[in-house]
């Protein structure tokens, strides 16, 4: 009987493992994975926001008030140690993805609002006439609109309560997303929204605008108890940041400045996404959305082409995410390294 030859295969030499000689690197290692998502280049991405504040207030001459920004900070790190201990200490999916992204999201606002804040004093033109002309050949009469509005009290109410329901929501979605496991679409909300945010910024510094309020100068408006944010209020801040008087800045002072496009009509939309997949809470979600975007024309002061922007940015966003899902191969996600496959969704449930 013949015996099977036996091939002996070659083996590479052994490579030392570093984090079992290393016990520090391994729960550097650890505890790193646990606090990277949404994304690592996103924290890197908002610490170098940070970074260029920080140069562009000491050349400005604009000093922060510590106190606001240092609650921010603790408030961030308090927020990853937590996802830190609930990715290590014990694990606990939902909470720890509560925890990472209510940190992202304060550690990438602050900056980015602060950013916001100082593009507006750049001294650039405004454009309000050609968002009023935009406005005429749309065939929309923005001021009968409001007059409108301002005939109907209920109505103006009801939407300026839907239209400053845009900032909970974002809690919610976190919330809402984390509880159900859905934490792959969690990360994607959240990556689409500092997308967009980023754009609205950067499109409001280029092309800025003071709003319908202060350009059409409306006889009659609506009157409730409500603030309309994006009215009036940000005239005088947008005044002292472009005479050089604006001095010192508060973390309660960073509010949106942006008029076109609008950021409001591109989270609505983004957040009603999120929450579609939800039951019960995603039909609420997109039926209140819808409200968001009729109400801010007249409670966000916007002109109407900057609620077709805000749209199109956000359908582009998300167009841009599908596409970028289709042409993802196969198994990509069970090849990378755990480092990576930490900071994807928990379970499947991300339709």
């Amino acid at each position: 009987m013949r015996q099977d030859r036996v091939v002996h295969a070659r083996r590479e030499p052994a490579r030392p493992d570093r984090s079992s000689a290393r016990p520090w690197y391994r729960l550097l290692r650890r505890h790193s994975t646990g606090i990277a998502a949404p994304d690592p280049g996103l924290w890197v991405l908002a610490l170098a926001i940070s970074v260029v504040d920080a140069i562009w207030m000491g050349v400005a001459g604009v000093a922060a008030e510590p106190l606001g920004f240092s609650l921010a900070g603790g408030a961030v790190l308090v927020l990853l140690i937590a996802a830190s201990c609930l990715s290590t200490v014990k694990s606990d999916p939902p909470l720890r993805g509560m925890a990472l992204a209510s940190a992202f999201l304060i550690a990438f606002t602050v900056p980015v609002a602060v950013l916001h804040f100082l593009a507006a004093g750049l001294g650039l033109p405004f454009i309000d006439g050609m968002l009023a002309r935009i406005e005429t050949a749309l065939g929309f009469d923005w001021t009968a609109h409001v007059a409108f509005l301002a005939r109907h009290p209920t109505l103006s109410w009801w939407l300026a309560l839907a239209y400053h329901s845009s900032g909970p929501q974002v809690g919610l979605v976190v919330i809402a997303l984390s509880a159900t496991r859905r934490l792959g679409r969690l990360w994607t909300y959240i990556r689409l929204f500092a997308a967009t945010l980023l754009c609205v910024i950067a499109l409001a510094a280029l092309l800025p605008a003071l709003g319908p309020y202060a350009h059409y100068a409306p006889p009659l408006v609506p009157s409730e108890p409500l603030e309309t944010v994006g009215a009036l209020w940000h005239l005088e801040p947008v005044a002292r940041l472009r005479a050089g008087t604006l001095h010192t800045l508060a973390l309660g002072d960073l509010r949106g400045l942006a008029t076109f496009p609008s950021f409001h009509v591109c989270l609505a939309i983004l957040t009603a996404w999120a929450l579609a997949p939800v039951p019960l809470l995603g039909l609420l979600a997109v039926l209140l959305n819808l409200a968001v975007i009729v109400a801010t024309v007249g409670s966000g002061g916007h002109y109407l082409s900057d609620v077709l922007a805000g749209g199109l940015l956000a359908l582009a966003a998300l167009a841009c995410r599908d596409r970028a899902v289709r042409r993802a191969p196969a198994g990509a996600s069970t090849r990378r390294d755990p480092a990576a496959r930490a900071i994807e969704t928990i379970s499947p449930a991300d339709a």
